[in-house]
């Protein structure tokens, strides 16, 4: 199914964030590693972003990209060589990472050393790209500074499915983190104080520059966990007791990031069909149907101090906060549903879209 279809049928509300496109390719279960969808990043959706500004954001989103991670891999130390590995990788919908992103990998491998959040990074490049990795190795020696962590263990170079092992592993794992928050707080950091080349006469010139900073850090992909989801669908002993456990941990991502918590959940709904743990499960994707919707809908400006918060609390507590700011719940009223109930659904729960 094209991409676009998959974001009209399956998600709450038009995509509120670069997250859920990720989501959606993970759970759609296709072939190892396909070029995702160019998924909207949360500016591009919300009701708080002007029509003008979203127009200059399109013009001017990739030179700001380019710019800022050519002024990074040149700047030579470990955070800048951080946010450039991380901006030049390949955003939604392309295959290809930007000019000199080898080049901004072989650097930060030389000064990372052992440093976990360098390793990870490193991994995620690798996991990620389409053609061969350069540094496979970074696997094996992440896994040995983050032994506890069971994201780590589903990193493999090209995006490769973990063997039974592996899963295991990942299952007896002490705890789940995709370091989103580090990710969010390196990247913000490497780009303040950054101003827009040039803004529209009745465009702001330094919201312009927060606004590309945001999208910047929106559009950096997580990593992909699809492999990990095609080993899980249907699972039996000895393999479902590791998918459950995995599944758990993702829910309980330590940067609570909904993609995270979203694939954890749809695995151990999966799973344990008919108890109180798939009804837990199943209340986590309307949570974040809820808060998706009170956010895209809101005329408020708010997501500076979301960005802001998701690095001191995590993207989950972030987000229900926000809402709160704006005059909602965290959590939706009994009883309620969002405007497509089959958001709610498991990809082989959902009705088929007519004609199709």
């Amino acid at each position: 199914m094209h991409p676009a279809r998959l974001r009209r049928r399956f998600l709450p509300h038009p995509t509120l964030c670069r997250a859920f496109a990720l989501i959606l390719g993970t759970l759609g279960l296709s072939g190892a590693m396909p070029p995702r969808a160019a998924a909207q990043t949360m500016e591009e959706t919300s009701a708080a972003t002007s029509p003008a500004l979203k127009q200059v954001l399109q013009a001017q989103r990739a030179d700001y990209r380019k710019r800022q991670f050519e002024r990074l891999w040149r700047n030579g130390d470990r955070d800048s060589l951080l946010a450039a590995v991380l901006i030049g990788m390949p955003a939604d919908g392309e295959r290809q990472p930007l000019a000199g992103a080898t080049d901004a990998v072989e650097r930060l491998a030389r000064v990372g050393g052992e440093d976990p959040l360098a390793l990870f990074v490193l991994t995620l490049a690798c996991q990620l790209q389409h053609e061969p990795c350069a540094h496979p190795e970074t696997y094996d020696a992440l896994l040995r500074v983050e032994p506890g962590n069971a994201v780590a263990f589903l990193m493999l170079p090209n995006g490769a499915a973990p063997s039974g092992a592996q899963l295991h592993s990942a299952a007896a794992a002490t705890g789940a983190d995709t370091h989103w928050r580090d990710i969010v707080r390196v990247v913000r950091a490497a780009l303040a104080g950054q101003t827009a080349v040039t803004a529209p006469a009745g465009v702001d010139r330094q919201e312009l520059a927060l606004l590309l900073r945001r999208d910047a850090v929106d559009q950096i992909l997580l990593p992909n966990f699809a492999a990990a989801m095609r080993m899980c669908k249907g699972a039996v002993e000895p393999l479902r007791t590791d998918c459950l456990e995995l599944g758990r941990k993702l829910e309980n991502d330590a940067s609570g990031t909904f993609l995270s918590r979203m694939i954890g959940s749809s695995m151990v709904r999966r799973l344990v069909k008919g108890t109180p743990e798939e009804l837990a499960a199943k209340e986590l994707r309307r949570i974040y149907t809820w808060l998706s919707e009170r956010l895209a809908e809101s005329q408020v400006s708010y997501a500076e101090r979301l960005q802001e918060e998701g690095i001191e609390f995590g993207e989950w507590e972030a987000w229900q906060r926000a809402v709160e700011r704006l005059g909602a719940a965290r959590t939706p009223p009994p009883g309620w549903l969002p405007k497509d109930p089959q958001a709610l659904l498991l990809s082989e729960e959902r009705a088929p879209t007519p004609g199709k």
